[in-house]
């Protein structure tokens, strides 16, 4: 397959010492997509203030066969989040946002607890406000009504855990982020970025995806895992995963993380807050050795390196921008498809050559995950309630050695066969794994809620923090379709009545 490739630089490169490197990484690169594995793959390098490689590989629309450049945008998904955490960090240097400021002073806000303190701005960029796992993906050729992200926060904007207690992923925590930054600019979030951050930054092929219609024809196309193409998709937290951007663009945003400051726009010491900041008392207990800081994860020794990065993930995108600040090195790969194996597995492979003797470990969000028999203060049978909309559904836990059982009942069944009455749902846990005092489990069954679409099946992801004999969180119901399509969490809160069974 024929390969594009823009601003050579390979006097630069072989000076350098990485030419064979990087042929040896194209060939790579161009077996991936004439195998089908990707339909497209950006990559770009920095280097001591410097772009030392950047070139884009296959088609950025396969029916049309249209080639991706190196100014080809992609949606970014997560990695939006440290785009919006930047647009915040400037607007707190100016005075115009504190971002120890309560969330309350732009939003409404539930507690599962009023005696819970009202978490800061800071502590949604830290993914430790108490906020739940939330998600709402829209496509263009289905006619299911799009949740305004007000409309979304008013249902799932809820409080599940004191503010800097544990740290929890959340999406809807980051479009929070981006309403706030347009009330506090009376700007749209789209507008700001525009004025504000991508026009200062040289970002030409930036811009937040608002409508199908938007830069028809630029944008990569999106195609999904047997790369199928993919109409229109978008989420309702614009924050959290509507940017797109290209390859040069991203080497533009990672130079200014790499302390190659435009002072104008944001100070080394702003830089170095985002890649520091750690929430003193929280239990962060995803990834191996690693934190969350002010949009980007830093696992500060890995192999004598420190290492700040963040990928992102949907249907029809995967992405990755990773720095080594001590060797002054960026790394950002784009891909049009969900494939995020291979983004971390290069971005591993380029990290090696450009870093001698380096060896990086690799990306696993359970690492520190361990069985429940690791921890007997676990097993037993844990009973409460989830609270479901407006009712408190009985449920039960029970945990053994490596399996849990839970037990509820779904009022929102009804049919000839039971009499009409509620259905009892019994399964056994698909996983369930312990890190300190947290647990997480995923299994099948449909939450007795009236926002799922009832022509999914359904997953439901368990993240519960104990405390005691108390075990508290979100039960998230997961649709399981051949699309993502959401993910909603609901309050749970148990008690231990069979210690040790």
């Amino acid at each position: 397959m024929k390969r594009t490739a823009f601003l050579s630089i390979a006097l630069a490169v072989t000076q350098m010492g990485y030419s064979q490197n990087f042929q040896e990484l194209e060939v790579t690169i161009d077996s991936l997509i004439t195998n089908d594995i990707v339909p497209s793959l950006a990559v770009g390098i920095v280097k001591d203030g410097e772009i030392i490689y950047e070139k884009a590989f296959g088609y950025a629309d396969r029916e049309r066969k249209i080639e991706s450049t190196i100014n080809t945008p992609y949606q970014l998904a997560s990695l939006s989040k440290p785009i919006t955490a930047t647009a915040i960090l400037k607007l707190h240097k100016e005075g115009i946002i504190n971002i120890d400021d309560a969330i309350t002073k732009y939003v409404s806000l539930k507690k599962v607890n009023s005696a819970f303190q009202e978490p800061t701005i800071r502590q949604v960029l830290n993914h430790t406000a108490g906020l739940g796992t939330y998600f709402d993906i829209y496509y263009q050729d289905e006619s299911s009504k799009v949740v305004s992200f007000e409309e979304a926060w008013d249902r799932y904007g809820i409080q599940f855990h004191e503010p800097g207690k544990v740290n929890e992923y959340s999406n809807i925590g980051y479009g929070l982020l981006s309403h706030i930054i347009s009330k506090a600019t009376f700007k749209t979030f789209a507008q700001y970025l525009q004025s504000n951050m991508f026009n200062e930054l040289n970002m030409n092929d930036s811009f937040v995806i608002e409508r199908a219609d938007q830069k028809q024809g630029l944008l990569a196309k999106k195609y999904d895992h047997r790369l199928k193409a993919l109409p229109f998709v978008l989420n309702n937290t614009p924050g959290a995963g509507n940017v797109a951007s290209s390859i040069h663009d991203m080497m533009q945003f990672a130079l200014l993380h790499l302390k190659e400051p435009n002072k104008k726009f944001l100070g080394a010491s702003d830089i170095h807050k985002m890649q520091t900041y750690k929430e003193k008392n929280a239990l962060f207990h995803y990834y191996q050795d690693t934190y969350y800081g002010l949009g980007w994860y830093i696992m500060e020794e890995d192999n004598g390196q420190k290492v700040v990065w963040h990928e992102g993930g949907m249907m029809g995108a995967s992405t990755m921008l990773k720095f080594y600040p001590k060797e002054k090195i960026a790394i950002a790969l784009l891909t049009n498809t969900h494939n995020p194996n291979t983004c971390r597995a290069l971005a591993d492979k380029i990290s090696s050559f450009m870093i001698e003797g380096y060896r990086p470990t690799p990306i696993n969000e359970v690492a520190e995950y361990k069985g429940i028999s690791s921890d007997a203060t676990f097993i037993g049978k844990w009973k409460g309630v989830m609270h479901m909309e407006n009712e408190k559904v009985p449920i039960s836990l029970v945990m053994e050695n490596e399996t849990t059982q839970i037990s509820f009942v779904d009022h929102t069944y009804a049919s000839f066969l039971t009499n009409y009455q509620p259905l009892p749902v019994n399964s056994k846990l698909l996983f369930g794994a312990i890190n300190q005092d947290y647990f997480i489990g995923t299994g099948v069954g449909d939450l007795p809620t009236s926002d799922k679409r009832k022509s999914h099946k359904h997953l439901l992801s368990l993240k519960l923090f104990k405390h005691g004999t108390t075990l508290t969180g979100t039960i998230v119901n997961l649709a399981a379709a051949e699309r993502e399509y959401y993910a909603r969490p609901y309050y749970i809160q148990l008690e231990k009545t069979i210690p040790n069974k």
